[in-house]
């Protein structure tokens, strides 16, 4: 991976985390403040109890009853209310709650009755925590507040007092509802920036590895294409310079003229190959083909085979038509290594070529009537089959080799048009 994009992914992860420790104080600071509210609003009902003489004057098992209630509903209200979220999922999870909620709200109503104070605000909270629910879940806690308030303390009152009391009440629990529906969704959408801000954080993970597979992949392939370039293109030049000096060795005594213009052959070979080296070292082998047809291509390997000794037969059939260069490029290489074989290793005397243009493919075949080879061993020497295999299967062409040892070898490429 580059130094710059591995920079941007860790300013990107930087970023990514500062929002999501962000979010998650928050989300913390807002569970903090949820039990503040509860314990706040329970000790605001409960002081005027405690400052209150008739509260004192009251039986000693009912200021013990009552402190009692009032504790468990503080408990349960707090670490209670985030043990219930825990097992939201469960059908029994909020009955248990906000029964024991209910519960300890209609003890400590009931037995408060005679006392003025504010005990009537610890409602508040429950109506609240019931939004976690449906609405008709909602609903239905605050109507059954509703029917405790009046039954501790409107009982008795006439009709027209009592629905103005409770709508007075009724009031309030429809504002700390509108209130905490609001703070619920501004949680909600805390909760979903957070998972957004996690899944970018994996996802710019896994786009850093893919990035990384891919720049490695590539590199492979080029490396692999500068192997066949150099072994295509090096090999065929330092081939032939080799079957002209072991020509002109031979004849140097008999026919020194021949042998001369086998030395000169070479040497020209030999310039060739040098410049083609050098120019792969600096643009990577442009194409043989950018300055003449594969059909003149073709025919100047056969040439080169000819004054090599071999009989080189070349027949093109169809008309080539508008073609992909990369296929005419992959033929022109198969062509090429094909006459490298047989130079370096078939011991043949005659090597057919036979090109042929289709609608739909290019095919290709080489034939030699040299010794063969036995596909099951392989050697050093295959390098440049298996180069010629690539290339073939990068284009989705396919190649097949019909072989056997002193029955010569053949090859046939098939490439898409």
């Amino acid at each position: 991976m580059s130094l710059q994009r591995r920079d941007e992914q860790v300013q990107l992860d930087n970023s990514v985390t500062t929002v999501t420790e962000r979010l998650e104080s928050n989300e913390h600071f807002t569970g903090v403040g949820i039990n503040v509210v509860v314990i706040s609003l329970s000790i605001v009902a409960l002081l005027p109890l405690l400052l209150s003489s008739r509260f004192w004057a009251l039986p000693t098992w009912q200021i013990v009853v009552i402190l009692l209630l009032w504790t468990i509903y503080v408990v349960n209200g707090t670490g209670g209310m985030m043990l219930h979220e825990r097992f939201i999922d469960r059908w029994y999870a909020g009955y248990a709650y906000f029964g024991v909620q209910l519960l300890m709200m209609a003890g400590l109503l009931l037995l408060t009755t005679e006392m003025s104070g504010a005990i009537w605000i610890m409602i508040l909270p429950i109506a609240a925590q019931s939004l976690a629910y449906s609405w008709r879940f909602t609903v239905t806690i605050c109507l059954i507040l509703l029917g405790l308030m009046w039954a501790a303390y409107f009982k008795q009152q006439s009709l027209e007092d009592t629905v103005i009391d409770l709508l007075s009440i009724g009031v309030s629990l429809l504002f700390t509802l509108i209130f905490t529906s609001i703070a619920l969704r501004e949680s909600a959408a805390r909760s979903q920036v957070q998972r957004l801000a996690t899944d970018l954080r994996q996802a710019n993970h896994r786009l850093a590895e893919y990035a990384a597979q891919a720049e490695e992949l590539a590199t492979m392939r080029e490396r692999n294409r500068v192997a066949r370039e150099i072994h295509d293109n090096l090999g065929h030049y330092l081939t032939v310079v080799n079957v002209q000096i072991e020509a002109a060795k031979a004849i140097m005594t008999a026919q020194p003229e021949k042998a001369k213009d086998a030395l000169d052959k070479a040497q020209n070979l030999t310039q060739e190959g040098l410049a083609a080296v050098r120019q792969s070292v600096s643009t990577l082998r442009e194409s043989p083909l950018t300055n003449q047809t594969l059909a003149e291509a073709l025919a100047q390997l056969a040439e080169e085979a000819r004054e090599s000794g071999l009989v080189a037969e070349l027949s093109i059939e169809g008309e080539p038509g508008k073609r992909d260069p990369k296929v005419e490029l992959t033929v022109y290489r198969a062509v090429q290594e094909g006459l490298t074989n047989v130079r370096k290793h078939a011991r043949a005397s005659r090597i057919d070529i036979w090109l042929r243009y289709e609608p739909k493919e290019t095919v290709l075949t080489l034939k030699d009537n040299g010794i063969g080879a036995d596909l099951a061993q392989k050697s050093a020497s295959s390098f440049g089959l298996v180069g010629i295999e690539e290339r073939v299967n990068l284009l989705n062409g396919r190649m097949q080799i019909t072989t056997a040892p002193q029955q010569g070898f053949q090859f046939t490429i098939t490439l898409p048009t």
